[in-house]
């Protein structure tokens, strides 16, 4: 049955000795063969620059501007698509594409779904869906923190490890929260004087854009008020008069007397000057009104004081009355939010202590399981790792419990082996070889390929140092891994290579004349009955 998600072909082109090569994978096991020096690991190091790896100007073949590599993979997995529409990079058909390319003088490009990207997106995809295991696998297989996961997923617990860890977080977040309000509140009182300072300024004016208007209005006012008081004297003289003479009132009146005591001549304009009484008299009325203000002069030093009241504000708190306006709000708030800090530290130290109860009963059952998870792994890696010729070794996952919590939990984690019956149980990263690093490395690959995210296994120098049966034993392993996801191994041995089911033969060809040597690698596949002549032709050469 063919997987949803595998390495179709790779292309490769002015890379290092290879000049422009097409490789084909398949599904199940493709090992990689080849003399030392043929160039099989620069297949390797091809697919890991597709994988997010780092690149280097020297790796482009001599006399060339640009090497070039690209990956296509059959993808019909929903969850590797779902994963590249969440990065930005959404899958319409079932080929997924990637391709590096690499400038002369040192620049990259890269693409992925023929769209740019960043060695960042490459490096998450990849982590998701691909496993190397070589070397630097085999230094995180030394990691607690590695050793964890790799129990977590064995055991089942992922879902519940998310949970908690998410209530973990919560944890942080509400601590830091916490330690902010205590911080808070050994400063507060000096901020809350300042605070208090500040309003009481504000409040003490009481500040609004109509008061500040009205206040001018009548400062301009005031500072009129002379010249109206002099504008009033003057009217008094020409309405009322003056000692010396009479005003227009009083001459209006002498000459209403006189119609009258001789109303036989003047009987038609008596209304007339009724009349003209009537309107000088409210056009006087009117003068008055206007001139004569109805506050007091004095009055002026308080609206300059609160004028120069709202200059200081301004200066201080933005340029405008609504900045004061604004300022006062916040302050307010501010000081609200201080003045209730004992309420809210109560409120938070108790959603802590609810929280930490939650989360050391979720450690507990994380805990527990784990117990059951590392002796039910310890027994089926030392049975895998047996199987790969480690006679009488045996794994042991020691977990212990911590006092103090944190993000995976209360477990403390220590890998053990004791590699020889009854020497004892040391802890691996003290006692282990390379050679055995990789081949417990594999054991765990075995047990967990089937329960993995990781579609496509890259095994690079995992035979280093072994032969004969433990080489088989080593390649039915591989054999089993594949039956869950791609494999693409490099090896030298026959006896790994025996179990695959493509088998890529890179060779070098050394081509050129005294004045100029060029070497190129080729590769060639072989598949079905091919695989079994190249095989023995290798074990002969061997």
């Amino acid at each position: 049955m063919e997987p949803n998600f595998y390495l179709k072909q790779l292309i490769i082109q002015n890379f290092a000795t290879f000049k422009n090569q097409t490789i084909q994978f398949h599904p199940g096991l493709n090992t990689i063969v080849g003399e030392t020096g043929s160039g099989k690991s620069l297949v390797l190091d091809a697919l890991q620059l597709i994988f997010g790896a780092r690149a280097d100007k020297r790796i482009v073949r001599k006399n060339c501007e640009f090497a070039l590599v690209e990956a296509r993979f059959s993808c019909k997995d929903a969850n590797v698509k779902e994963f590249l529409t969440d990065l930005g990079y959404p899958l319409e058909e079932d080929e997924l594409t990637i391709k590096r390319v690499i400038s002369a003088n040192g620049a990259t490009k890269n693409y992925l779904n023929h769209l740019n990207t960043t060695l960042l997106a490459l490096g998450e995809f990849s982590k998701k869906f691909i496993d190397l295991v070589g070397q630097f696998e085999n230094q995180k297989l030394l990691s607690a923190f590695y050793q964890m996961q790799l129990l977590d997923q064995f055991g089942n617990i992922n879902t519940e490890l998310e949970n908690y860890q998410e209530k973990f977080q919560k944890l942080r977040k509400l601590t830091k929260e916490l330690n902010h309000l205590i911080e808070s509140k050994s400063s507060r009182s000096h901020r809350l004087d300042y605070l208090h300072y500040q309003l009481n300024e504000i409040q003490l004016l009481s500040p609004t854009s109509q008061d500040e208007e009205e206040l001018l209005e009548k400062k301009s006012q005031i500072i009129n008020f002379e010249k109206n008081q002099r504008m009033n004297s003057t009217m008094d003289d020409i309405f009322i008069g003056e000692e010396s003479s009479s005003g227009l009132l009083n001459q209006l009146k002498t000459l209403q007397s006189l119609y009258t005591k001789n109303q036989d001549l003047f009987s038609e304009d008596l209304s007339k000057l009724c009349v003209a009484d009537d309107l000088l008299n409210q056009l006087y009325d009117s003068f008055k009104k206007k001139l004569n203000s109805e506050f007091d002069p004095r009055e002026l030093d308080g609206v300059i004081e609160r004028l120069d009241h709202y200059t200081r504000l301004k200066k201080k708190f933005g340029g405008t009355v609504f900045d004061i306006i604004k300022t006062q709000d916040d302050f307010l708030r501010e000081k609200e939010e201080l003045e209730s800090v004992e309420i809210t530290l109560d409120d938070k130290e108790g959603e802590i202590n609810s929280l930490k109860k939650n989360l050391e009963t979720m450690a507990n059952t994380l805990h527990r399981k784990r117990l059951v998870a590392a002796k039910k792994l310890s027994q089926e890696l030392t049975n895998r790792i047996r199987d790969l010729k480690m006679a009488g070794a045996t794994i042991e996952f020691n977990i212990e419990q911590n006092e103090e919590l944190n993000e995976s939990g209360c477990s403390k984690i220590e890998f053990m082996a004791q590699t020889n019956p009854g020497e004892g149980f040391y802890r691996v990263k003290d006692i282990a070889s390379g050679g055995e690093l990789s081949r417990i490395l594999l054991g765990l690959r075995q047990i967990l390929s089937s329960q993995d995210s990781i579609s496509i296994f890259l095994f690079d120098e995992i035979d280093t140092g072994i032969g004969g049966e433990t080489a088989t034993s080593l390649g039915k392993a591989l054999r089993d891994v594949s039956k869950n996801g791609q494999v693409i191994a490099i090896t030298h041995l026959p006896q790994v290579a025996q179990f695959c089911d493509s088998l890529i033969l890179v060779e070098k060809d050394i081509q050129g004349n005294t004045k100029e040597i060029r070497t190129e690698s080729r590769a060639k596949e072989f598949r079905g009955q091919m695989i079994k002549t190249k095989i023995l032709s290798m074990a002969q050469l061997a």
